[in-house]
């Protein structure tokens, strides 16, 4: 009973509330050099990460809560792996709500049912802008950052589409992290060839980029 209601108030602070930031109507891209901190969230994009190398700064919206970077694996003067990396809060700093609100046992249930909900949402919009996409796999995945594991979703999709110049088949991996240091989401796409092995690459990315998020107050 308590886990019923503890679901009615997640989706009732998910319709309500909080004052958003104003997006803009066009993404704007940053003009920086060296690492790249976002203001809001702390998070540290370095020029590169592992033998990637970061090729742009995206923000969203006038508080500068919802970033982006972008990194390219490039061999012989030809990208082989693209990643995406966003960090962004949960709705209505939903994190910190939820874990004022409620008890233990019932957070961590009504996070998972939270979690698997966004995370549907990403996918449905992929498959939607994608038309003919293939989801290859998908389940649940985790990663360890400053000795927390931190679990997640992840989806595998599989379709054709111009990859810097050449229409060909591509795999393309969705990863979401619901809910980082009470109130971020953390989101990475990652684009390859069908033909290469970027899902190895796209995992040494990821474990080699720290998360330098600060802890919500």
């Amino acid at each position: 009973m308590m886990f019923r209601a503890a679901r009615a108030a997640c989706f009732a602070l998910l319709l309500g509330g909080a004052a958003h930031a104003a997006y803009y109507d066009e993404p704007r891209e940053l003009n920086v050099a060296g690492p790249y901190t976002q203001p809001a969230s702390g998070m540290v994009f370095p020029e590169t990460v592992r033998n990637f190398k970061r090729t742009g700064v995206v923000s969203y919206n006038s508080e500068r809560t919802d970033e982006s970077a972008d990194y390219e694996w490039t061999v012989d003067g030809k990208t082989n792996v693209a990643v995406t990396v966003y960090v962004y809060p949960a709705p209505a700093d939903l994190g910190s709500a939820l874990a004022q609100a409620l008890p233990q046992d019932d957070l961590v249930r009504v996070w998972v049912m939270l979690g698997e909900q966004l995370f549907a949402e990403e996918e449905q919009a992929i498959v939607e802008l994608h038309r003919g996409s293939q989801v290859v796999d998908e389940g649940e995945t985790s990663l360890d950052q400053n000795g927390i594991k931190y679990p997640g979703f992840t989806a595998t999709f599989r379709y054709a589409e111009d990859f810097f110049g050449e229409v060909q088949p591509v795999r393309s991996q969705l990863v979401l992290f619901p809910i980082v240091r009470g109130k971020w989401m953390v989101k990475y796409r990652i684009t390859y060839p069908d033909s290469v092995d970027g899902a190895s690459q796209a995992t040494a990315f990821m474990h080699a980029l720290p998360w330098t998020i600060r802890e919500s107050k």
